[in-house]
Order: C-alpha cells, then structure tokens, then sequence
C-alpha cells in the first residue's frame, strides 16, 4: 500500500471520511454509495483501523488511509491497550488532521460506516457554507426523553453528542482543538462510565466550548437512531423505496444511523436497545429492510469473515469475538486456490466497481481516485517483460471465479495499439488473460463474476444470449436448460429461423413472444447492430416485468454522446464515418462483422427512453481476478415489475 505523504490539493466541494477495520468494508462501500449518490462530486476517504492486507485494497471505489500514515506518536501502544470500539474512535481527529493537509481550506465531515444517506445533505452544506460554521455537532437528543429507553440521563453518560457524525473546517483554531482533541484520545479513549468516560464523546461535549463557531444541527433528518426514536417518526410517505419517500417528524430524512446492527443471521436492529424490536418497527423495519439488502449487495458475507487484527476487548492478544482465523481467510490472493467453481446458485467472491450512471458522475469518481487509477496503471506496466521484435505471450496468475482456482491466465499483444513510456507495447487487457481450463477471457470471466454477484440466474430462467457458436453459450446452455442462443445469419432469413443447427435472430426485431424472457445476456454485439436504440426496444418488450438485461460494449467513458463510426441507410448503402472497423465473427471469421459505434453516456439515457429503470455502468478492476484495463465495463438495466 502507498503511505507516502499526500501533496496538499485545492479544497473540493465536500470531503467526508469513515473509519473502518476490514470486516466493516461493504458497510463502508454502502455509505460511500449513499453519499455519491447525493453529492456526486464527493471524495471520500476510508481511514483503515486494521492491518492493510488481506484485501484488494485498490479495487475499492475510493482511497484509504492507513493508520501508520496519520503521524500518530503512541499508535502502538493504543493498538495493544484499546479495544476495537476504542481504537475506531481513537484515530478519529489524526484523520481530520490529515485530511485538513491534504485539502487545505476543506470542510470535513466524518460518518460512521453504518450510516445510511437517504437524501441531500442541503443542511449541512448550507452551514458549512454560507453559514461559516467552523464544527457542526448532531445531539443525541433534541427533545426530552424522560420516559424512553435511551433517556437523558443515558445521553449524559454517554455523551450530549453523537460523534457517528461530525463535521470540521480547518481553520487555525479547528487545528489547534483536533490536535488537543487527538493527544487526549491516545491515552484517555475508553469505555468507563463510573468515571465519565465514553470513548470520543464525552470529550466532543466540550467542542462548542472551545471551538467558536460550533453549529448544532437539530433538523431531525440528522442522524436518526435507535437513541432518538421515541422522538422522531419515520414515515415512507408514499409506499416507495424513493429516498423523496422518507420523512422523519414530517421534514426528509437524511440519514439513518443503524448504530449496533446485527446485519448477518437473525439481524437485530440494534444490541444496545432492546425497546425497538424488528417486529414493531414498521416503516422503520422497512428502511432496515432494504438497508441490509445493500450491505449484502456490497459483499458483506465476504468482508465480515475477516478477523480484526488488533484486540476486541483489550483483554489479550486473542481476537475471541473474530468470526475465523487469519489463515482461512478466503479473499486473500494466497487463498484463492480454494475456491469453488461457479455453480447455479452459488456465491462468488465480491467484486468491488465504481457504479456510475453519467458523464459526470464518472468524471467525479474517478477524480477522486486518481492517484488509485496510477496505482493500478503501475502494477499492470509491471507485468508486461520487456519486448523482443517478436513480442512474445506471457502468462500471468490469478483467481478464475469460473474454475474457482489459481491459474496462468495468458497474455499477447493482438489489438494492442497503446505502448509505455519505455516503448514497451501494451497488451490489449480487456481481449486475453484468457483462463486455461474454461477459455475465458478477461471480459467473459468478468462478465460471468457480475452475473452471478448482481444478478444471481435461477436454473429455470428463461435466458437469451446473443451467441450461439462460442464457447460461453456452451457453458451456459449446460447450466441453464432453457437458455436460447443466437447468431446473426444475415437479412434474407426470417427471426427465429433454424439455419443448419443455428437460430437465426436480428436484435433489431426478435422472435421471441412478448415477456417471455427473465434474463438476457449480450457480450460484445450491440457495437454491430445498425439501430441501436431499436434493439433496446426489443429487449425490453421481451423481457418479463422484473427481468433484467447484462450486456458489454465498448463503451467510452469519457464521451456523453455515441460515437458513430457508420450509418446503415434504408437503401442498404453504408456511410462509413470513420475508417471501417471490423471484429471477431464466429460464423463470418474472415469477413467480420462491422462496427458502427462505440457508445457513449447517451447509452444510460436510451436504455431509459426504451422503458429501463436502475440502467447503469459497473467499472471493475482487480489485482485478485486479474481483471485489468483503465475502461472495463458491464451494464445492467432491469424492466420494471
């Protein structure tokens, strides 16, 4: 991992940080979703209160700090006397320090990893802004509690404020208070009640003291938890998922704390009350509902398998709470060998993407991990020997989730067209790192790992796939009974006909009944349908409600609008716009198949014209998979139930 020191940088429009051990990562990932998603040019930084290994750490969607890295003078002393909840806590002002040198000017705002974000944070930015608020606090409580679980008294044990959010300016005097703050924490961060003492809260009572400008945000959108619901009424107004939905004391919920929730087997909304229980929690059951949907969406099963490598009580070195031992931990490299194959119905390992839906919300994402984007540019300039005139292949290791185990995936340099700085050529990722054992590539495994993560195809699915004379239409149709393969057999034959054992089908108008179809699939074909936005039509109206549709394409990230290399007319005659491009056909290998556009971020916008709802981009790279290349890409889209 690379914990040089950090050049300082122009201070970006919101900056926020959540500090995590590698166990709590696809809780981490699901805020850093819900805050994207809001605030689209965000950086977001994970602080790791854990050892960096075990992990592939520059997969994830943002950039870390480690903790040797915060310039922390008794970290090993806190790592060996602090129990976990201390040491999180611990480490949190050395991280705003940080944080304030690597955006100089910034406003910082710190969130646990279990909070959810439902909807803007106007507030806040409003007080960070134009109010001149140089630390914003959130009470645990805004209204008396006398009667409830979670009462004032609690509150004054505890803390008057909740430190799972705070936010802080730097300024001279901010600085000055988070390094009087942080010398505190290193020795006096600890869960002793009888003494006043609660981790980092109870010194943050004395933060609107001691900074000036200190703004309470009282809106009661603001962290909502299991301490402040006998207060605060969350309501879904209208009966849908839509973060517009949710309102809390009749204002819009913010976000949602889920402080203390058990997310595994028999998830309890919170080990630190017993007054809510899932059963009597009703709109707010809901909200839990789908919130443990995404923290399993992001690969929760996985990264809860991780032991903390530092003490869970402060009462030994033994982790006794740690759920496995180090050495069976299945996400490192080392350990990939004993992976299962890719079954129907079984797990793979997660994969970590960026999920963007336009230009410029790839443009925002990828600026905030521009030195991780070097990182990776780095490491693949590694693999590649240095280069005779003949340019030989080379093989490479990494997991295939297909075969389920360590192979030499293999590289050459057909399609390449990049070279390196030292004149070395650039192999062509996407096309090779083919797998030895099921002959697939890089894009095909890929593409098979997110099928699996994302959309988890049943045996009995009715599954279309744009292919028939390949090998993954094999593999599928051996999986998947009634999976239907295809290949374009030219204009003269009619949709659905079979043409010496091949069924001949035009993308542009199928054969198939009207939702007859749970799941289609396309890899690499919709480059060479001539109209485009009218195959997209004819996806959609033969899935069924709910079904969804997977494809790739090449996809230019970096373009809003389609590039259009050629234009079929009605007459037949083609307008090459560009220099002819053509690909790989299996049933036309010395013709090709002509290429009429790369696609653009318009591709989100058509899929939705056509009916599509949650149409998005998936960009994956990973050193474990050896899924390597600055641009791959998977969509998906789903019709509506």
């Amino acid at each position: 991992m690379d914990n040089r020191e950090i050049e300082p940088l122009a201070a970006p429009n919101f900056v926020a940080f959540t500090i995590c051990s590698r166990n709590f990562l696809a809780q981490a990932q699901v805020l850093h979703d819900s805050l994207r998603r809001h605030h689209p040019g965000i950086t977001f930084y994970v602080a790791l209160c854990d050892e960096p290994s075990g992990v592939d750490f520059d997969s994830l969607p943002f950039e870390f700090l480690h903790m040797d890295a915060l310039g922390i003078p008794l970290l090993a002393e806190m790592t060996d006397r602090y129990n976990i909840t201390e040491l999180n806590t611990a480490i949190k002002p050395f991280v705003f320090l940080k944080l304030f040198d690597r955006h100089p000017g910034a406003s910082i705002a710190y969130f646990d990893p279990d909070i959810w974000v439902i909807s803007p944070l106007d507030e806040l930015q409003g007080l960070l802004a134009e109010g001149g608020a140089d630390c914003v606090l959130t009470p645990h409580l805004c209204e008396p509690a006398e009667f409830a679980d979670m009462d004032e008294a609690k509150m004054l044990q505890f803390g008057i404020y909740n430190l799972g959010f705070c936010a802080m300016r730097d300024t001279p005097q901010v600085r000055r208070i988070a390094a009087w703050w942080g010398r505190r924490l290193e020795t006096h961060c600890v869960i002793d009640l009888p003494k006043g003492l609660f981790v980092d809260q109870k010194w943050a009572d004395l933060l609107p003291a001691l900074i000036e400008r200190t703004a309470i945000l009282r809106h009661p959108g603001y962290n909502v938890a299991y301490w402040n619901l006998a207060q605060r009424s969350v309501r879904n107004v209208s009966g849908s998922d839509a973060a517009t939905c949710w309102h809390v004391n009749g204002q819009p919920l913010r976000f949602f704390h889920f402080s203390g929730s058990a997310v595994d087997e028999n998830p309890t909304f919170s080990r630190h009350s017993q007054q809510f229980r899932n059963e009597v929690l009703r709109d707010v059951g809901k909200l839990f509902a789908l919130y443990l949907g995404e923290v399993k969406r992001f690969g929760r099963e996985d990264y809860r398998r991780i032991p903390y490598a530092f003490r869970w009580n402060g009462g030994g070195k033994l982790n006794e709470h740690s759920p496995i031992a180090l050495q069976d931990f299945a996400l490192s490299r080392g350990a990939a060998a004993s992976a299962e194959p890719l079954t129907v119905g079984s797990r793979v390992p997660y994969l970590p993407m960026l999920r963007a839906r336009s230009l410029d919300e790839m443009t925002a994402l990828t600026a905030g991990i521009s030195s991780k984007l070097a990182r990776r540019r780095a490491f693949e300039a590694s693999l590649v020997p240095a280069q005779d005139q003949e340019q030989a292949a080379f093989d490479v290791k990494g997991q295939c989730v297909v075969c389920g185990s360590l192979q030499p995936f293999h590289v050459d340099f057909t399609y390449a067209t990049n070279s390196l700085p030292d004149g070395r050529l650039l192999p062509n990722w996407r096309e090779h790192l083919a797998c030895p054992s099921c002959g697939m590539g890089n894009r095909l495994r890929a593409s098979l790992h997110l099928l699996w993560q994302e959309l988890r195809p049943q045996q009995n699915d009715r599954i279309y796939i744009t292919e028939q004379v390949t090998p993954l239409h094999d593999w599928l149709r051996q999986r998947f009974p009634f999976l239907v393969g295809s290949e374009y057999l030219g204009p003269d034959h009619a949709p659905g006909e079979i043409v010496n054992g091949l069924r001949h089908e035009d993308m542009q108008r199928l054969s198939f009944p009207d939702e007859s179809l749970d799941l289609i699939l396309s890899f690499d074909v919709l480059e060479h349908v001539p109209d485009a936005q009218r195959s997209l039509a004819e996806l959609w109206r033969c899935l069924k409600p709910g079904g969804s549709l997977l494809f790739t394409a090449p996809f230019r990230e970096d373009l809003h609008h389609n590039l259009v290399r050629a234009v079929l007319h009605p007459d037949g005659s083609i307008d090459h716009l560009m220099e002819p491009e053509f690909h790989g056909n299996p049933v036309d290998p010395e013709g090709g198949s002509l290429c009429f556009r790369y696609f653009g971020w318009q591709l989100i916008e058509d899929l939705s014209a056509v009916g599509f709802r949650d149409a998005e981009g998936l960009f994956y790279w990973s050193e474990q998979f050896m899924y390597l290349g600055a641009t791959n890409s998977v969509f998906v889209a789903r019709k509506p139930a």
